[in-house]
Parts: C-alpha cells; structure tokens; sequence
C-alpha cells in the first residue's frame, strides 16, 4: 500500500486537474441521481397511480442488484481499470432513463417498464459507485483522501439540497416523466467529465490470480475482522434502513393525505439537504477540534432522535418545525458521510478496496431493500404514519453502535483505535 501511495504521489494521479475533473464528474452525476430519486416514484404516483406498495417495489428493485452484484463486481473491479467501466455505466443509465419520457408522451408507459429501467439503474449504478469509490483513492493519496472526501461529500449535499426543489417544482410545471431526461443529461455529462481523466490507475498486480470467488472471501473477511468497518457497516445500515423507508412513505403520506403539492414535497426535501451540506462542510474542522470518534458520537446523539418528527409529520408536529428536524437528521447523515467514508478508506489495504466496498455496499444496499420493503409491508399493515415511525426509529438510534465501538475513540483522521 505505501509503494502504491508513493507511486500516485508522484506520478499523474497527484495532478489537482485530475481530481477537479473525478468531483465534476461524481457531482454532476449525483445531481442526476438526486432529481431521479424524487422523479420516479412522483412518475408511479402521478402517472401510473401507484400507492405505497408500488414505491416500496420500486426502491427495492433499485436495491437488490447491489445485494446481487455488489460482491463479484466488487472483486473484478480490483482486476481492472475503473474509469472505463464508469463511463459505461452512465452511458447506460441515460439510455434506459430516456425510454420513460417517450413512453409516458405515448400514453404507453406501465409499472413493468418502469420497473425494469429501475433495475437496469441498479445493475449500471452498481458498476458506477464501486468504481468511483476505489478510484478515488489513487486520485486522492494521504491526506488528500479526507479533503476530498469532504468535497464529494459536500457537492452530494449541495445536490440533496437544490435536486428535490428542482425535481418538484418541474414535476408540476412540466411532468414528473420529462424531469427524468434532466437525470439522464446529468449522466451523460458525467461520462464526458470522465473521459477527460489522466490518472493512472492502479488495479490490483498482475501474474498469478486467486479465484474470483476467493477474492470475494478476502474481502468478506477482512470486513468481518476490522472493528473500524464493523462499527460503518452496522451504523450505516441503520440509517438505510430509516432514509429508506422515509423516502418510499413520504411521498405517498405529503400527497395523499396531507395533499401537498409536488413542489412543497420538494422544498421539504430540501431542508433535508441544507444540513446535509452542513454536516459535510463541518466535519473535517468538527473533527480536528474534538477527535473524529467523539465528533462523530456528539453530533449523533444532539441530531439523531429528532427523526421523531418525521410520522408526526402534520399531525400534530407542523411542516415547518418537521423540516428543521429533518434537516437536524440529515446534518448527521451528511457528517457520517465524511468521516465514515475517511475511516473506512484508511483501514483498506489499496489491493482490497473494491471488495471491500463490493461487501459493503451489498450490506448497505441490502439495508435499503429491507427498509423499504419493510415500509411498503408495515405501511399495508398498520399505515402510512407507523410504518414511517419505525423507519424513524432506525434513524434516532444510530448513534448507539458508535458508543459501543472503539470508533468513538479514535482522535484524528488517519489514526485507528
């Protein structure tokens, strides 16, 4: 790892161009992804009348390619070159996004189509978000992995901020199926960013290679092993678990029953986003100032249990007041998003980075199905507001898994406990 370190240091991968060129084109990319996450279920919802059992089916058919893929295409990214495969896979999302225009304009679209464009972002995105997450570590070598970090971090908030506004406001001013060609423009442009790259990457060695489902083991193990990635995956999962559920049931809740509009939805959203953004922008001096373990800990039990207000959400907890605690939640999420991703990165020998994030993102994304199937069935159970509850509840508890693990003692970005 050190030797491969050195050899980014002082070859093209240290070129700041590089790094500019890797954040425009992950930003613009997950600008793209932010607008689609409110698009798609507003498209089921408007277009196709769907309820909340339709939206629970089209967040989880989003989710279970990771659960599916995430581990081989983990392990096979560590044998190649990533940025060829991410520049693929956004030529294919957009693709498959255009279909749902056309359709819809023809009067033509159905729930298994949009299905099936669902799961064709999966299988795309899988490829994309394992490569971009081991290619940032030749882009960014040594200290340079937490600044950039909290660059991506905080472009992905500034996207949660200013996407779902947008997303609302020209669902209602167009239609939620033409918001999804602003989606598809936004991975095209990440693709051209992209090909623009000149940083030599570096998979793993040559010569002799163990079986595929052996690399596989490795990663799976060394995650089971180290406390630090044990401690990300748990607390991780738990806020998929709640975010997911949140955002199946939101919708059908603000829409049907308080009879929002798309664009009100939207701004709510949004609030979410500012302090996303804030987290992220905070958590680098956060952390210098009282220990990255601890920073992480204090902001997880002041923001965390806020996430009450979400099923009280109009009654009797007013929309505004809901906003603020929803941006409280979402300051934490975006906080994690630093700092977590920074520990995780560091602990990872460079030859195991794409499994390791391959096992990590089947867990996470599993999470993301459970909670969002979890929402749909608890939902046609006992309604919209219990099961919004127990997606709260996932989010409020986060911070537990953090007190109990040798995370909350570690001291600065780059020491392990």
């Amino acid at each position: 790892m050190t030797e491969t370190a050195e050899a980014i240091a002082t070859g093209p991968a240290a070129v700041p161009q590089d790094r500019t060129r890797y954040l425009t084109a992950s930003g613009v990319a997950l600008w793209g992804a932010q607008i689609g996450q409110v698009a798609v279920p507003l498209t089921a919802v408007t277009v196709l009348h769907t309820g909340a059992a339709g939206t629970s089916l089209l967040r989880t058919a989003l989710t279970l390619p990771f659960v599916i893929l995430g581990l081989p295409v983990g392990a096979w990214l560590d044998r190649v070159r990533r940025r060829p495969v991410m520049i693929g896979a956004d030529l294919v999302r957009a693709a498959a996004l255009v279909t749902v225009p056309v359709a819809a304009w023809c009067g033509r679209l159905t729930m298994p189509h949009l299905l099936a464009v669902v799961v064709v972002q999966g299988v795309a995105t899988v490829f994309f978000d394992l490569g971009t997450q081991s290619l940032v570590k030749d882009l960014a070598p040594g200290a340079l992995l937490a600044r950039t970090n909290a660059r991506l971090a905080t472009v992905s908030q500034a996207a949660v901020i200013a996407g779902p506004p947008l997303a609302g406001w020209a669902a209602g001013l167009l239609s939620a199926p033409t918001v999804l060609l602003v989606m598809a423009a936004g991975y095209l442009w990440s693709a051209g960013w992209l090909s623009t790259l000149t940083t030599r990457e570096h998979p793993a060695g040559g010569g002799a290679r163990p079986r595929l489902l052996q690399q596989i083991g490795e990663g799976v193990a060394f995650v089971a092993r180290q406390p630090v990635l044990r401690t990300v995956v748990i607390a991780g999962s738990m806020v998929n678990i709640g975010i997911a559920g949140v955002m199946t049931l939101l919708p059908v809740l603000a829409l049907t029953e308080l009879g929002w509009s798309e664009g009100t939805l939207g701004l709510f959203l949004g609030a979410g986003g500012i302090g996303g953004l804030t987290g992220a922008v905070s958590a680098v001096r956060l952390a210098g100032k009282l220990g990255a373990g601890r920073a992480v800990l204090l902001v997880g039990i002041a923001a965390a249990p806020l996430a009450i207000a979400i099923p009280l959400l109009g009654r009797p907890v007013p929309g505004p007041l809901a906003a603020v605690g929803w941006a409280l939640v979402m300051l934490k999420v975006g906080f994690d998003s630093v700092l977590m991703m920074t520990f995780r990165q560091q602990v990872t020998p460079a030859g195991l980075m794409a499994r390791v994030n391959g096992t990590m993102r089947v867990l996470f994304t599993g999470a993301v199905a459970l909670g969002s199937a979890a929402a749909g069935a608890l939902a046609a159970a006992g309604g919209v507001r219990w099961a919004l509850g127990a997606s709260a509840a996932c989010l409020a508890c986060v911070w537990i898994p953090i007190a109990l693990s040798p995370v909350r003692r570690m001291t600065t970005l780059g020491t392990t406990p």
